[in-house]
């Protein structure tokens, strides 16, 4: 680049100093001096060092059995959606994005939506027995695509899974109105009015 003429006064030494006033606001510090001129230095190349992906010391750029270990770790450790907390204790180093370590944990519960996974801790083997939960409801409910579980646009698995839920509540409030049974039977009977009309049927007699 040439160098900046040098002017004393008038039009053009005011051009110039609009000039640098804009490079002080825009451009990177280190490529000008106290003056507002360019510093060639900046321009000059620097040296370089490329680290193989993959190589001792450098990131994994792929996921392997390294980071699923990692990722079911972190999964009992902090649970469902810290995301942020599992790569930052059992993946650093690594560029794994959150959504990229939310679409592997998806995959290791055997299920598209998270939702109702949100804050759920466990181990590998409870992992594992999740994921066989989901390939079973998949299979029951035909939801099962690509080795997950997904909705379909009928609604299938959440109906599904209403229907689960409210069979599940009903031995609960079966065995409620099996408790309150024997109260309202003794409420219904009253012992004490039994022998008085025993009693008065006697004196008639």
């Amino acid at each position: 680049m040439e160098a900046e003429p040098s002017t004393s006064g008038g039009p053009q030494a005011d051009r110039l100093e609009f000039v640098r006033e804009m490079r002080r606001r825009f451009s990177p510090k280190a490529m000008l001096k106290d003056d507002g001129s360019i510093d060639q230095d900046f321009f000059k190349p620097r040296r370089v060092v490329l680290v193989q992906a993959g190589a001792p010391g450098g990131p994994r750029t792929k996921w392997g059995a390294p980071e699923r270990e990692a990722l079911l770790k972190g999964l009992e450790e902090h649970g469902v959606g810290k995301w942020r907390e599992i790569a930052r204790d059992f993946l650093p180093g690594d560029q794994w994005e959150e959504t990229q370590l939310r679409t592997r944990a998806a995959r290791l519960l055997g299920t598209q939506s998270l939702a109702r996974y949100v804050g759920w801790k466990g181990s590998a083997a409870e992992v594992e027995e999740v994921y066989e939960r989901n390939k079973a409801i998949g299979a029951a409910t035909g939801c099962w695509k690509g080795g997950i579980l997904v909705e379909d646009d009928d609604g299938t698995l959440k109906k599904f899974m209403e229907q689960q839920q409210h069979q599940q509540q009903q031995p609960g409030r079966m065995e409620e109105q099996q408790q309150q049974q024997p109260g309202r039977m003794e409420q219904q009977q009253d012992p004490g009015a039994q022998p008085g009309s025993m009693e008065s049927e006697e004196q008639e007699l």
